[in-house]
């Protein structure tokens, strides 16, 4: 398949996929014999032990996820499912009469996950529906989703979510069970959903002991590291066994992409660069791939068959009628290595070397990199929105703030060249192709292009622009804004400083400092805050784009109803790249 041509699965392709996998589905209640499988009113969670969920939406279609527990005696097994709307009618009414009912099959070769990808004409835009999944003589909890409106038309406003970066083992979801109660249409993910690692100290030391994963946990050989199908897929189960995770993925679709972690620190194409064991790992690679694929109500293409770098595309769009366009990319399959080098201290803290501003560097890929702009420059929507895993704006510390005097980054002297890359694994380290896309989006006259981005554990806004040498934040250097989300748990600054240094990195006395002179070091930045966790909600109408950042008080311990306040709100008035803080 080209994913230029094909990147989104036809109706036909989407339904041999879903047949292929053993699914069916038909109009309402089907057959006598069908419908044994559905003669229950129980509700039993503990048959479905990741509860459910939904995600990659479309005007007529959804992708539907549960996994069940496995049978004492290990086989094949069916597993029925319904669709209704979600009106005013309870569970036990609107499930009697379904709009859509189906079984699929799964087994240990799936490790009992099971996945309906729906495109019907039942499903209507732009509306409501709930559903539920059947096995063992009960259901499932119920899940709910909203498809997209249809192409022509505006929906007048739009309201989601996103996230990034849930270490289960560094705290408590509190963020997502605060996120559960949000009136929004559908969440986005950013990656980072699971950490390969388990006890890793410079990042991985400061959480709840009853959050621990213990290192014996992960069978690979690799203490405390994923390395195996069962690894990736005893981590999956261990995320999704949390509570406020599944209230999230039972309210809402999900519209997905992943980072590194969800394979390793750091990494690019088959290479992990943190690695205990081999960094070259096309195996584990394919792992990664296929728990991913498994775990997650994703429709993407799959073959587990080719190569680990051709059997799965994860790049994708979505139309919110007239209003959005939303594009996912995937930063981690296609892109070069680090520019300077692998060792800790040629990635973090560094001047770089020139490499990372050498032409040709990609982080996209030719062939998403062409899919991105062509969908971006090629959209009619008002709102053009890039769903991008790593900051694109630049992130520097100039020398002002380095030295033994300052304190800010002890041992980093002041560097010749004026100052110091916080990470090369961000755009910075691929300058050429960064200016190439926002030149490429000016030339076009785009207007209201929107970059999302999770990955640094901190919440800021700023500006996309063409060359970050130059200070001005005017159009045409300005060609859209960026809007960071804090991580869900995952360690920030300040919890980074507890445990005494940046992740494979020197020591962070100062947190508060540091922010100080981010911002100061980059006069692109409007706002900047690693001090919390929690969640970044977007509303969008023709006329504004309004960005509330919401963070939660405490990670530390569980919140029996947990409440996310705002940290800050920006709007964006269509138009013109101006961000405009409201809030506080």
């Amino acid at each position: 398949m080209d994913p230029l041509d094909e990147i989104c699965i036809s109706r036909l392709g989407f339904l041999k996929y879903s047949l292929a996998a053993g699914v069916v589905v038909w109009s309402g209640t089907g057959t006598a014999e069908a419908r044994e499988m559905f003669r229950t009113s129980t509700v039993a969670p503990e048959l479905f032990t990741q509860s459910v969920a939904s995600g990659d939406p479309r005007p007529d279609g959804i992708v539907l996820w549960t996994r069940v527990r496995p049978p004492r005696r290990r086989g094949e097994v069916r597993v029925g499912y319904r669709v209704a709307p979600d009106d005013d009618r309870s569970d036990a009414a609107a499930f009697r009469k379904p709009l859509l009912s189906g079984v699929a099959r799964t087994g240990p070769n799936r490790d009992y996950t099971v996945k309906v990808q729906l495109r019907r004409p039942e499903l209507e835009p732009f509306r409501s529906y709930r559903y539920r999944f059947y096995y063992g003589g009960a259901a499932s909890r119920t899940g709910r989703f909203k498809t997209l409106p249809a192409a022509a038309d505006s929906p007048g406003r739009l309201r989601f979510a996103y996230v990034s970066c849930q270490d289960y083992t560094n705290g408590y979801y509190n963020a997502l069970g605060a996120l559960a109660r949000e009136r929004v249409d559908f969440v986005v993910h950013l990656g980072d959903y699971i950490y390969e690692t388990v006890a890793e100290e410079s990042f991985q030391g400061g959480g709840p002991p009853e959050r621990r994963i213990p290192p014996s946990a992960l069978g690979s050989g690799r203490p405390g590291e994923a390395d195996t199908l069962e690894d990736y897929r005893f981590l999956y189960k261990k995320y999704k066994s949390d509570r406020n995770l599944q209230r999230v993925h039972e309210n809402f679709a999900f519209i997905m992409t992943w980072d590194d972690h969800e394979f390793a620190n750091d990494s690019f194409r088959f290479f992990a660069p943190d690695a205990s064991g081999r960094m070259r790992d096309p195996e584990r690679r394919a792992a990664a791939n296929r728990a991913w694929v498994e775990f997650n109500p994703v429709g993407v293409y799959f073959d587990p068959a080719r190569d680990p770098l051709e059997q799965i595309v994860v790049y994708r769009s979505f139309d919110f009628g007239r209003l959005a366009t939303l594009v996912m990319t995937d930063e981690r399959l296609y892109r070069d290595g680090p520019p300077c080098g692998l060792e800790t201290r040629n990635r973090y803290v560094t001047p770089g070397c020139g490499e990372e501003s050498a032409p040709g560097r990609t982080m996209l890929g030719p062939r998403q990199k062409e899919f991105l702009l062509q969908k971006i420059t090629g959209s009619r929507s008002t709102w053009k929105i890039w769903g991008n895993e790593v900051q694109f704006m630049q992130t520097k510390i100039l020398n002002t703030f380095l030295g033994a005097e300052r304190g800010i980054l002890p041992g980093v002297p002041p560097i010749p060249s004026g100052g110091v890359y916080l990470t090369l694994d961000q755009w910075d380290g691929y300058r050429a192709e960064r200016s190439e896309i926002a030149r490429r989006i000016r030339s076009a006259g785009v207007e209201n292009f929107v970059i999302i981005t999770g990955d640094i554990h901190s919440f800021a806004a700023g500006y996309a622009k063409e060359d970050y040498d130059d200070p001005s934040n005017e159009p045409p250097n300005a060609v859209g804004v960026c809007f960071v989300g804090g991580s869900v748990t995952s360690s920030n600054l300040y919890e980074i400083a507890r445990l005494g240094r940046a992740p494979s990195g020197p020591e962070v006395r100062s947190p508060a400092r540091l922010e100080d002179a981010l911002r100061i070091s980059n006069p692109h930045y409007e706002f900047f805050d690693s001090s919390t966790h929690g969640y970044n909600v977007m509303e969008l109408t023709e006329r504004e784009l309004v960005c509330t950042m919401k963070h939660v008080a405490t990670i530390r311990e569980p919140q029996e109803n947990p409440r996310a306040d705002v940290l800050a709100r920006f709007r964006v008035p269509a138009g013109r790249p101006e961000i405009q803080r409201t809030f506080p």
